[in-house]
């Protein structure tokens, strides 16, 4: 759930992107050379011309890039101009994907308030915390996290769990780790502000900085304003000692906290980098197949619910729709790209890069040890026992004859019904009849449950096989500090393959909250899931049981290398960084693709050259044997732009739907309905010409999807 904040080198190649303009000293500028380390030729006479100079493309006999133009225009959600809507025709509308580029800004997440900063309205043991809730690296949401044990208070040194956006920390209630250091997740506990935000209070020497739209409310204190060689310009008399006469504005503002950190900014280039190097970055989707948000999604359109913005994660929406092809069936793992230039003007491509498992049939899988975790307190009531019952049904169909059950029911007591039992095969009588006896009733005692489950998963592990804690809840349990280290260390055992849990989200998703499952889940190095009905049951433990249960390539982490004129302009995954060490590997099931979806731009689109390569490759450890295995691919340009890319088109379907339930739920809740409909609209009639296309069952289904919710508006 987090993304590292790319290191300088990085974050210079991806703010080169914003340079359109090409200065007489721009790489790329015409008549000028240079060898490929970037030294200027001189003059017959020896003397240097001393003008400036560009490279010459860095590979032999190449040319600029023609064609690889995508086939397919780009997902109309941005609101049209002056209230006319787009013409789908009409090539200058944006909806070629040529004329207007591709997909922009927002990048998941939104506003999202779950909680008050200022009430502090959450459960007995938690806080309200703000975090980013889009991967990024600015506060944009609030949620309830749990308090540590012994907290920290102002003042002194925290650590923040995950990145320094997340809002887990062991600071106190009301409390937040901020200034934090990516490398080191090490920060200083800062009060937030107390009152309201019409009337905020912080202690003497210190004022309320309210930023983020209002989701970040911190009491900074007034020594800030020190020499610290960073001008802040938020003095209460503006005097800071590292600002320049004039630079501030005349009346104090209230910026960004990021911009308040003691440690100096780097200026961001406004050139194409000086250095050939290419781009070498490693990236992640540290959710372990999580696959909740597109089912939620669906399920509030599927009831003329807005849908909830915060809640869509566009990397599980990239989990959850099928994306595989030519999975091999000779090697555990392999690596695929297939990439289309989306805009010409701008150097722009759209780039997927793929880990895609062998295939497997069921025969093949080795035996499995699974306990199910089940919350049968008295919120399961109606349809969350009702799903957690299908949910458990179509599993036992997938069972065979020797795999290991165990089930541990919780509630405000526990207790085990089954105990290591060996299924006789598919359906088997005594599970099936249990499973039909399960009721709700009972308080939730969710620590309790998972503690009896690990022992249970313990008891009965198997050394080459799958061992799984299932736990199904509607959850409105809350997993505090201890469950969430009890998990992830079941999960990290590095002699063998681990007890990963999967959860599974049931019931009325209208209420629902996923905070616990995404975060247990990935803890526990498993698969989310979320039921809302039988078919979805079957689909994710019937027909991706599989996928969803069993590991065959651990620790897998998926690295690309491009051009050193390209830099990364939208990433739909988790995480990336130029660091192998800053992005967690995440495990691989059998039938199955780990997706990374990129928007790529070029600082300058003349230096695209037709035969310049890019690389993709995957690293991964067998499970049984702990041998590390790897495979890569190169391939030109020229050749990879004009190789089949069916998959990605889809891709972009999936990328560009999530997208605009994002776009639509922010106009909508900000009372924009009239705009949220033109973007619905138009959404449908493009995802309908994308079905038209591909014939694809779940691009028709997308297509249905927003067509019906296009008729809310």
């Amino acid at each position: 759930m987090r993304r590292p904040i790319p290191s300088v080198a990085i974050f210079s190649a991806l703010l080169a992107l914003s340079c359109r303009a090409e200065p007489e000293s721009a790489p790329g500028a015409s008549g000028d050379t240079t060898d490929a380390s970037g030294t200027t030729d001189d003059e017959p006479d020896g003397t240097s011309t001393g003008a400036p100079v560009a490279p010459e493309l860095l590979c032999e006999g190449g040319e600029p890039l023609v064609g690889g133009n995508a086939g397919w225009g780009a997902p109309p959600f941005e609101p049209p101009q002056e209230g006319e809507p787009s013409d789908p025709d009409d090539p200058d509308t944006g909806d070629t994907g040529i004329s207007s580029g591709f997909i922009t800004d927002p990048d998941g997440g939104g506003v999202s308030i779950e909680c008050s900063i200022w009430d502090q309205d959450c459960a007995r043991g938690e806080k309200c915390g703000p975090w980013a809730n889009d991967g990024g690296d600015q506060h944009n949401a609030t949620r309830c996290v749990p308090v540590a044990p012994d907290p920290m208070q102002p003042g002194e040194p925290c650590t923040a769990e995950g990145s320094g956006v997340s809002g887990i920390d062991d600071c106190a209630l009301g409390v937040l780790c901020y200034d934090v250091w990516e490398d080191t997740l090490e920060g200083t506990c800062v009060a937030m502000c107390g009152g309201s935000e019409s009337e905020p209070d912080c202690p003497f020497g210190s004022w309320c900085s309210i930023t983020n739209d209002g989701v970040l409310a911190l009491c900074l204190p007034d020594e800030l304003c020190i020499e610290d060689e960073v001008c802040q310009c938020m003095c209460g008399d503006g005097a800071d000692p590292d600002c320049e006469p004039g630079q501030c504005e005349e009346e104090p503002k209230a910026l960004d906290p990021l911009d308040l950190r003691s440690q100096k900014q780097t200026e961001a280039p406004t050139l194409c980098p000086d250095e050939y190097d290419p781009l070498v970055l490693y990236m992640s989707n540290d959710d372990s197949n999580s696959q909740a948000s597109p089912v939620l999604a669906r399920w509030d359109i599927e009831h003329g619910r807005v849908v909830d913005p915060s809640r869509v994660r566009i990397h599980e929406f990239l989990n959850y729709y099928d994306l595989s092809y030519d999975n091999p069936t000779d090697q555990t793992a392999k690596v695929g790209i297939q990439m289309r230039r989306t805009d010409p003007e701008t150097g722009e491509f759209t780039l997927m890069v793929s880990a895609r498992s062998r295939q497997m049939s069921a025969a093949e899988r080795p035996p499995v040890n699974l306990v199910f975790s089940l919350d049968t307190s008295g919120s399961m009531s109606g349809e969350p026992i009702e799903m957690l019952r299908e949910t458990m049904f179509a599993t036992a169909s997938s069972l065979r004859a020797g795999d290991t059950i165990s089930m541990v029911t919780w509630s405000t007591d526990q207790a085990v019904l089954l105990d290591g039992y060996e299924v006789q095969g598919p359906d088997d009588p005594e599970l099936v009849g249990i499973i039909e006896g399960l009721g709700p009733g009972g308080g939730t005692d969710l620590h309790a449950g998972l503690v009896a489950a690990y022992q249970l998963a313990n008891a009965h592990h198997i050394d080459d096989g799958i061992n799984r804690v299932m736990l199904i809840s509607d959850g409105g349990a809350n997993a505090g500090v201890t469950d969430i280290d009890l998990i992830a260390s079941e999960a990290s055992d590095s002699d063998g393959e681990g007890t990963y849990l999967l959860g599974v989200g049931v019931g009325d998703a209208g209420g629902y909250s996923d905070a616990l499952m995404d975060a247990v889940t990935d803890a526990g190095k498993g698969a989310y899931i979320f039921v809302d009905k039988a078919a979805e049951a079957h689909r994710m433990m019937g027909d991706r049981f599989l996928a969803n249960t069993m590991v065959v390539a651990r620790n897998v982490r998926t690295k690309i290398t491009l051009p050193w004129y390209f830099g990364i302009q939208s990433f739909h995954g988790e995480e990336y960084s130029g660091d192998p060490a800053e992005v967690e590997p995440q495990h691989l099931g059998p039938n199955d693709t780990m997706t990374f979806h990129q928007i790529i731009s070029a600082c300058d689109a003349s230096l695209i050259s037709d035969c310049d390569s890019i690389q993709a490759e995957i690293e991964y450890t067998d499970p049984l044997t702990g041998v590390e295995h790897s495979d890569e691919r190169t391939v030109a340009i020229e050749d990879l732009v004009i190789e089949d890319a069916h998959v990605l088109h889809k891709a972009d379907v999936v990328v560009g739907y999530a997208k605009a339930l994002i776009v639509i739920g922010v106009l909508a809740n900000s009372g924009n309905t009239e705009a949220a409909g033109e973007v619905a609209q138009n959404m449908a009639q493009w995802a309908a010409d994308a079905a038209d296309e591909l014939s694809d069952a779940e691009v028709d289904e997308i297509a249905a999807l927003l067509d019906a919710y296009a008729d809310q508006f």
